[in-house]
């Protein structure tokens, strides 16, 4: 009993420790910038003024981080700023949702257009083309382990594409 009563307090310490983010890891305290605060400019403003917004403050390394981190909240973002988006920053938008794909599947799955849609289909966010097999195991075991009947659509056309590669070489499939 005394034992336990000694241990507690460092098993407490251990155990916040072990919630917290590694050092150097981005917070989302620590960018200035919060994914509520954007939603809010979004619905009031709309998608041009906070895109503008965005450009004149230089945050779209901060968010494109917060999205590859696989935070929920940032991911929610995406289909409503891509649409306004210029081609890189919809590239590097994309890119931030495929990194994400392995940390925080049923948010990037939440976000896949059910349609395969050029923006944010499956055939885009999930190939395996330009990732490493590292990705693209983790990304199929995450995306299996998603048990959502409101994504089974999603996940069953992202387990497609990421499962799109060349048999002969072992490469993935670029889908071109």
């Amino acid at each position: 009993m005394l034992l336990a009563a000694l241990l507690a307090p460092t098993i407490g310490l251990t155990a916040l420790a072990a919630s917290l983010p590694p050092a150097g890891a981005p917070t989302e305290a620590g960018m200035g910038l919060s994914a509520r605060a954007l939603a809010r400019q979004l619905h009031e403003d709309g998608a041009d003024a906070t895109i503008k917004t965005l450009d004149e403050h230089k945050a779209w390394p901060q968010l494109r981080r917060a999205v590859a981190a696989g935070w929920s909240g940032w991911i929610d973002l995406v289909p409503e700023l891509i649409n306004h988006t210029d081609d890189q920053t919809t590239a590097r938008l994309r890119t931030a949702l495929r990194l994400a794909l392995p940390r925080n599947p049923r948010a990037v799955l939440a976000v896949v257009d059910p349609g395969n849609g050029p923006l944010l289909g499956a055939g885009v966010l999930c190939t395996p083309h330009g990732m490493t097999a590292h990705w693209r195991t983790t990304s199929i075991r995450a995306v299996s382990d998603v048990h959502d009947i409101h994504l089974a659509h999603q996940a069953a056309d992202c387990q497609a594409a990421l499962s799109a590669a060349n048999t002969v070489t072992g490469k993935a499939n670029s889908g071109t």
